[in-house]
């Protein structure tokens, strides 16, 4: 037993000899520190990182609204009932931030939509409001006459006209609600800014731009090998002046929807007014292709005014007629009126009504179509 306890003994001095004989650890080099060159590791991602000259503008806007709708149904024997509904909505939820700098820039935009979607009865918890991304792109901005984006980018026409409309809150563009353009698609755009000849620090003869896209619009993938490329101005006749306000806008898209390429084809011309008091706009469309028939012809002509006679008081009418085919009598009639008081500039308030009268063909194939629709709005935006 003397050998085992000796052995014992000596074994704390023996791990204390083996432990100081082990070289000093190599320290471990931090690698977000290094630089990207000469073979040494970057850093996984440089997001968050600090960056000087780069100015962040974040972005909130939300509408919240009170609707009463009427609707006006016939049965297969063509008698005539009428039902209703109302409730509290809210129909927008942007947020959004932009990142600058003298050269480049970054947007993301998300958007709050209901989760269930194609007729789905449940969604995510029932049908919550879940977040979804509208925006997100990239763009170079180092030529002052040239706009470079590319990612989940703003379609050239649509935001075009809506922002000369400028009050989303009121109604859509019926050209989105149609599903005859969007506003967003995964692609990339070039826009070149044209000088003016006035003093004004704003002065241009506007823009001429041309774009790719897959083609499916912000809320689908894409589901062919075809891509939509799109070619579209807005042109200034005069840059100074009170009649910088008037612009000419035409655009034409050439592409193809559906995973079987269905044909999707537009073409948009728009006399435009966009000044201070007053914006408006009279449009129209022409549509080779509707959803996935490539086959059909449609059109729609849209007139709107957005005034301002009185500091605060805002006065809005909009109307649109669409012929979903031009094989048939089948059209929709829309119009909108609206008043409304802006409190703050971030703050605006409206009361509007819209009457939506269909064919009876349309009607058939639309059975929600036949409605008037009373709405009490709030907007919010920051």
């Amino acid at each position: 037993m003397r050998p085992l306890g000796i052995l014992l003994g000596l074994m704390p001095c023996v791990f204390s000899a083996l432990a100081s004989a082990q070289p000093a650890p190599t320290p471990v080099e931090d690698v977000s520190a290094a630089p990207t060159y000469e073979g040494r590791a970057a850093p996984p991602t440089s997001a968050g990182r600090k960056l000087e000259g780069v100015t962040l503008t974040p972005g909130l806007e939300v509408f919240a609204q009170y609707a009463y709708r009427r609707t006006e149904t016939q049965d297969a024997a063509g008698a005539s009932s009428s039902e209703w509904f109302h409730e509290f909505d809210v129909p927008r939820v942007h947020l959004s931030l932009t990142a600058e700098t003298d050269q480049v820039m970054g947007r993301v935009l998300l958007e709050a939509v209901r989760s269930a979607e194609n007729g789905a009865l449940v969604g995510v918890s029932g049908d919550s409001l879940v977040a979804r991304l509208r925006e997100g792109y990239g763009g170079y901005r180092g030529v002052p006459w040239l706009e470079v984006n590319a990612g989940l980018v703003p379609t050239l026409t649509l935001p075009e006209l809506e922002g000369t409309w400028m009050l989303r809150a009121v109604g859509a563009a019926p050209q989105e609600e149609a599903g005859l353009l969007s506003p967003a698609d995964v692609g990339g755009s070039v826009r070149v800014l044209l000088p003016g000849s006035g003093p004004e620090e704003d002065s241009s003869h506007g823009w001429i731009g041309v774009a790719a896209y897959n083609g499916e619009g912000y809320t689908n993938r894409e589901l062919n090998r075809g891509k939509n490329f799109e070619l579209a101005a807005s042109i200034h006749p005069v840059s100074s002046g009170m009649f910088r306000a008037f612009a000419l806008f035409a655009g034409y898209t050439k592409g193809s929807t559906g995973t079987g390429l269905s044909r999707s084809d537009r073409a948009t011309g728009a006399l435009l007014w966009q000044g201070t008091f007053l914006r408006a706009g009279a449009g129209f469309i022409y549509a080779w292709g509707l959803r996935d028939s490539g086959s059909t012809r449609s059109w729609m002509i849209d007139g709107f005014a957005n005034l301002k006679p009185w500091k605060g008081l805002i006065a809005a009418l909009r109307a649109s007629n669409w012929r979903r085919s031009t094989a048939t009598d089948d059209s929709i009639l829309n119009l909108t009126g609206a008043m409304g008081w802006e409190f703050d500039p971030a703050l605006q308030t409206f009361l509007a009504v819209t009457r939506s009268l269909p064919s009876d063909e349309a009607q058939a194939a639309l059975p929600d179509s036949d409605y008037l629709e009373a709405r009490a709005i709030t907007r919010v935006a920051f």
